[in-house]
């Protein structure tokens, strides 16, 4: 399969809860192909979803990383409000 069918899959799979799937199919997606910044977003809404708060964040900021080197600050800059809500939780410890 291509980056762009094990991304599919794993947006399918996260939407019926199958978070750890969907965490396999975006990790496949991303190994494929490492500058896909939208696997790392999907794959930190599935890490967040079954308790990885710390993966989460780095997925978001590589996420961020890779927009910024694309020029798209605009993108970026909207990320950053789940990448500190999640920084927010695992300093409060906040579940």
């Amino acid at each position: 399969m291509k980056a762009n069918e094990f991304y599919q899959q794993g947006i399918d799979r996260g939407r019926k809860g199958q978070y750890k799937e969907a965490f396999d199919d975006l990790t496949q997606a991303i190994n494929l192909n490492p500058e896909f910044a939208e696997a790392y977003i999907y794959r930190a809404h599935a890490r967040t979803l079954t308790g990885d708060k710390q993966g989460a964040v780095t997925d978001f900021q590589k996420a961020i990383d890779i927009y910024k080197a694309r020029g798209r600050s605009d993108i970026a800059d909207m990320l950053l409000t789940p990448l500190q809500a999640l920084k927010n939780e695992i300093e409060w410890g906040d579940e």
